[in-house]
């Protein structure tokens, strides 16, 4: 194989990538993600996929990384870890906390509060299902307010809200509008907050986070109750707001279906024995890992050096400890009556996605899972110079979220100059990419926006594996 070898496995809206690096006579290993998302592909699709293309005497993967906590890029992880034919390092998950649970705001963030290491505890197996048994109460209770809004329809899902309550995950699939896995998630691929409105809703959620702090939470049957001095007297502000309700409920369905897939990767580590990491930058501040030949793994270090590296640009310490401190559900619905709209996403778990570099023979390969990279900002004008240096220049980008509309993603690479650069990806003899669809690739000229980005490469002719 050359120095570099990139493999991207066909996994329609999942996502599954796998890098390679040959150095000191031995071949290292990254798997980022394993998620498939389509139907008829069976959990089992990336391992085979694996097994067909690593050599039978070395299948070691040195690291496993979760990018973020999704179904479509974690459900695929549990079998390649259970298989014996693989022998895997280590594994870093993503540093997701649980929202279940009420911190005080003036806690420490730690591992502690992380549901990787929950999952991994003596009490995991309770914690699960403490968190589910929450989300499902959750939905229920957005139910009974929803139903004020749009009685009838509410009535036809009736019968399938019964029939769904013993088999958890169905529950959940339907709730959140998956029933048929072709369609996915592939509806909200779009979905993003024009910025002003999203530092509204954030302003108005760190306010009501202060009331509920003081006051206590509403309960779902208080909001149902007095709904009608709280929705807008407009009838078609009032149906936003109840689709933002809507929303809310999608949204808990899947933070339940994504729980379980991440479950099933820590417990799929503990049968090997296997050690895990959730890793956090420090805000602005990127951290430097090198390969160590003697130990296997990616160690901290004050800077990338020579030979291979990655770089670890986010998520931040404030996004996941704001994420750790975000209000209960029934808050959420209540906010909703505060917007004379509807709010799709109001706590995307997209934020906390891994993003960092990979630098190896002269090359910088981008790594972004889903991230949007909000935790770039420094304030409202600017990106965190650290962090935009790092992405200079970039060799191979994996475009965030699918290809699709992902926050600050496009406007952090214009910000970093990506447009700019002269440096040419894929020199002969270094780097070989084996570019399978399921993800977008870009080398150069990034755009402030998908609906920029995307036609402006085609047009200059430039390929765009997908």
């Amino acid at each position: 194989m050359p120095d570099i070898q990139i493999d991207m496995f066909e996994v329609q809206l999942g996502a599954a990538i796998l890098l390679q690096f040959r150095l000191d006579g031995r071949t290292v290993r990254v798997l980022a993600d394993a998620g498939v998302k389509a139907p008829k592909y069976p959990p089992t699709h990336v391992r085979d996929k694996l097994i067909a293309l690593l050599p039978p005497d070395d299948r070691r993967i040195d690291l496993i990384i979760g990018t973020h906590y999704d179904e479509d890029h974690l459900n695929g992880l549990a079998p390649v870890i259970d298989d014996s034919r693989f022998e895997v390092g280590e594994a870093w998950l993503p540093p997701v906390a649980n929202d279940a649970q009420v911190f005080p705001l003036d806690l420490a963030l730690t591992a502690a509060n992380l549901l990787p290491h929950q999952f991994a505890s003596e009490t995991g197996e309770a914690t699960f299902q403490s968190y589910i048994d929450r989300k499902r109460a959750d939905i229920s209770g957005l139910r009974s307010v929803g139903l004020k809004g749009n009685e009838e329809a509410y009535k036809l899902e009736a019968q399938h809200f019964a029939d769904y309550q013993d088999d958890k995950l169905a529950f959940f699939r339907f709730h959140a509008g998956r029933e048929d896995e072709q369609c996915g998630h592939c509806n909200n691929l779009d979905a993003e907050l024009p910025d002003e409105l999203d530092e509204l809703v954030d302003i108005q959620l760190r306010r009501m986070n202060s009331v509920y702090r003081f006051a206590g939470e509403t309960t779902f049957k208080d909001l149902a109750a007095n709904l009608e001095h709280t929705m807008s007297p407009n009838s078609e502000i009032a149906a936003a707001q109840f689709r933002t309700v809507d929303n809310i409920r999608k949204g808990v369905a899947e933070d339940a279906i994504n729980a379980k897939a991440l479950f099933d990767v820590v417990k799929a580590l503990q049968r090997r024995s296997i050690p895990f990491k959730t890793e956090i930058v420090p805000d602005g501040t990127p951290r430097f890992y090198r390969w160590n030949a003697t130990t296997g793994k990616f160690t901290l270090s004050r800077d990338t050096g020579d030979g291979l590296a990655f770089t670890l640009l986010g998520p931040s310490q404030s996004l996941v400890r704001k994420h750790r401190d975000r209000l209960p559900v029934v808050e959420y619905a209540k906010a909703a009556f505060f917007f004379l709209g509807e709010i799709r996403s109001i706590t995307p778990s997209n934020q906390l996605s891994y993003i960092g570099c990979f630098q190896f023979a002269g090359q910088r390969i981008l790594v972004s899972g889903d991230a949007g990279c909000v935790d770039f900002k420094q304030d409202n004008k600017s990106y965190y110079p650290q962090l935009l240096a790092q992405l200079k220049p970039l060799h191979v980008v994996q475009v965030a979220h699918h290809g699709g509309n992902n926050a600050h993603f496009y406007r952090v690479l214009s910000a970093a100059e990506y447009e700019k650069q002269d440096d040419v990806s894929y020199p002969p003899r270094i780097v070989e990419g084996i570019l399978r669809h399921t993800e977008s690739w870009q080398r150069r000229s990034p755009q402030k926006s998908k609906a920029e980005f995307i036609p402006a490469q085609r047009h200059a002719g430039r390929g765009i594996g997908r």
